[in-house]
């Protein structure tokens, strides 16, 4: 057991000699089980023996083990066939009737769990709304709970989702997140295993050199620890990120590599998933008849049920087809995607379907219907680039700040009960007053332990989600709820209010041309020039790889433009060649002040013309929204 289970356990016991009532949970010693737990816990078996292991479990562990009994639901959860579409669905009705067995008390670990487990069934078979609300509440139970693990584990899992649908920025800080507490809890398997979805995030966000770095470290890790399953799929996102920067032969090369092992395999969904990927390709680099071979033998593998997979296929057929002008079999098969990808909440996916329709109608001489398909993509892609968020940063305070309250009531209830209890057995007997004085100090004593080690806990957690981890600054999450106070307060006094918007320039010449070790030390020092430029109540956050936002209450537009003149000229003036030989470092900036505007969205959208604007005008300099 933990330090924070003897705690709890220390207290429970000290109550339950007080009051002379039973425990709620007796412990029964069970090595065996605990090992196959922890062989559960840390993915230390194989696929074959999981059945072996489970049944045994079950076969080993008394019917009143509650604790033990609640572990074995978990397990079944996560352990259940998942291949096929009634698999799937026979997976979420268990998740679903747990649930209700478990749903008092409210939060607790097991319904946690099961809320994680259930959203991650949820999303495979495309009912992605339900799946985020499922995991998004599980976390937040987490949180309550202040159960680091829980939290890896959802952040973890909706990490990858929102990554997959395209919401890079929010699903690189989930999955941040959960690799530092995969890390501080030495869980390695899932630390592996997350830190290959953060890889992919990479890929997808734009960086495939980053993502190949943690993808071949990945690979040979597991190949030296006979993990073929795992060292497969860093193959497949390493042969991904290949693709992305055009070294088509190098990754047609591992992809063919997956296709054999998954041969070897017999796994017939596996060998399909992996012609599509080869297929995609091969049309990439023209090889347009080979593609349709391998897209028209995967075809029957691949159920619509399977969105992600058959989306992509949909979507690969179409191409092909254009390319061979066979316009009304491609603009079908693109239709096919479409559905796909919205049933999925792929807007990546459907981003590169709809500039592929208004190629495929533009073909046909359907020009309204290219123009119409052509504006869906622009108007797409342009939401891609400008995610922002919105209501979930007053879910975090609130998260924090129902905790509080709970431990302080639970506190507050303890104590006064000791105290009654206390005086009731001084009337009787007044030689046992001693006694329990010393037994209430040492309670008192305890609970004040633990309600410290809760303060210091909520306090790294509450840092942790609302802290940029490199430069230290506010995050966007925090940056945007501090905004929408200050709009509240300058709409209410009347008061001014300025943003000011700014990006390091040419800031991907210093990755390629220094490292990224040094573009991280040139963010940290624009991060530490432009605090030490501002006032106390202004507020500086990073909202984006190499983009800064600064929030400046009660400054008029004039002020807020000479302040972000004097910046530049700062940063311009710096001797960057501290950090590297060479180096030069300049930011392009847009300020905007508030008019009528509501909420932050319109007004960064203003500042973000502007720092557009800075950029075309050559660079370095300070253009008014």
């Amino acid at each position: 057991m933990n330090k924070r289970l003897c705690i709890f356990f220390s207290i429970n016991l000290l109550l339950t000699i007080i009051l002379s009532h039973p425990a709620k949970a007796e412990y029964y010693e069970n090595a065996r089980a605990d090992e196959i737990y922890q062989k559960f816990d840390l993915v230390d078996y194989t696929a074959e023996e999981a059945n072996a292991l489970l049944t045994e479990y079950k076969s080993i562990i008394d019917n009143d083990d509650e604790i033990r009994q609640k572990l074995l639901v978990r397990l079944t959860c996560w352990n259940q066939p998942s291949e096929t579409q009634a698999e799937l669905d026979k997976a979420i009705q268990y998740a679903e009737q747990q649930l209700l067995i478990y749903a008092e008390p409210y939060p607790s670990e097991i319904n946690t769990d099961l809320l994680l487990c259930l959203g991650y069934y949820k999303q495979y078979v495309g009912q992605m709304d339900g799946a985020f609300k499922d995991i998004s509440t599980a976390i937040s139970n987490a949180y309550q709970l202040e159960n680091p693990r829980l939290i890896a584990d959802g952040r973890s899992i909706r990490g990858a989702m929102e990554s997959y649908q395209g919401d890079y920025a929010t699903a690189l800080e989930d999955l941040i997140t959960a690799q530092h507490l995969y890390e501080g809890l030495n869980i390695t398997y899932w630390a592996n295993d997350n830190l290959n979805n953060l890889a992919a995030s990479y890929r997808r966000f734009g960086d495939p050199e980053t993502a190949i770095k943690y993808q071949t470290k990945l690979e040979q890790t597991y190949l030296n620890s006979g993990m073929l399953f795992e060292a497969d799929n860093a193959n497949v996102q390493i042969a991904f990120s290949l693709e992305e920067l055009g070294r088509f032969k190098e990754s047609n090369e591992r992809f063919y590599k997956s296709l054999k092992f998954w041969q070897s395999q017999k796994e017939t969904n596996a060998i399909a998933s992996t012609q599509v990927n080869i297929a995609g390709n091969l049309i990439k680099q023209g090889e347009v008849d080979k593609a349709l071979a391998l897209l028209i033998q995967a075809e029957p593998n691949i159920p619509v049920e399977y969105d992600g997979q058959h989306s992509f296929m949909s979507l690969f057929f179409a191409k092909a087809y254009l390319a061979k002008n066979e316009l009304d079999k491609a603009l079908e098969h693109s239709q096919k995607a479409s559905i796909d990808f919205k049933r999925g909440g792929n807007r990546r996916g459907e981003s590169q379907n709809l500039k592929l329709q208004s190629e495929i109608y533009y073909a046909k001489g359907d020009i309204e219907s290219a123009y119409k398909s052509l504006s869906a993509f622009l108007e797409m892609h342009l939401s891609l680039d400008k995610q922002i968020m919105s209501d979930r940063n007053a879910e975090m305070q609130t998260r924090f700040n129902t905790d509080k309250v709970l431990a302080e009531n639970e506190n507050l209830l303890k104590v006064s009960t000791v105290k009654e209890l206390q005086l009731q057995i001084m009337q009787r007997n007044e030689s046992l007053q001693i006694v329990i004085i010393i037994l209430v100090a040492i309670i008192l004593i305890i609970v004040s332990v633990f309600a410290y080690k809760q303060l210091k806990r909520k306090r790294k957690y509450q840092s942790l989600a609302l802290t940029d981890e490199l430069t230290r600054l506010s995050n966007r999450r925090a940056i945007y709820a501090q905004s929408e106070h200050f709009i509240k307060q300058a709409k209410l006094s009347s008061q001014p209010f300025s943003i000011i918007l700014f990006d390091a320039d040419h800031f991907k010449q210093v990755n390629d041309k220094f490292g990224h070790d040094v573009g991280d030390k040139v963010l940290m020092k624009l991060a530490s020039l432009t605090m030490g430029m501002m006032r106390e109540s202004d507020v500086v956050g990073r909202v984006g790889g190499e983009e800064f936002l600064i929030l400046l209450p009660n400054i008029a537009h004039n002020t807020a433009m000479e302040i972000a003149q004097r910046l530049l000229d700062c940063i311009a003036n710096y001797e960057w060649s501290h950090i590297a030989p060479s180096l030069v470092q300049t930011v392009s900036a847009g300020v905007a002040t508030l008019e009528h505007e509501t909420e932050l969205s319109p007004l960064l959208l203003k500042a973000d013309s502007a720092l557009y604007k800075a950029k075309s005008a050559g660079r370095n300099c300070v253009i008014s929204a």
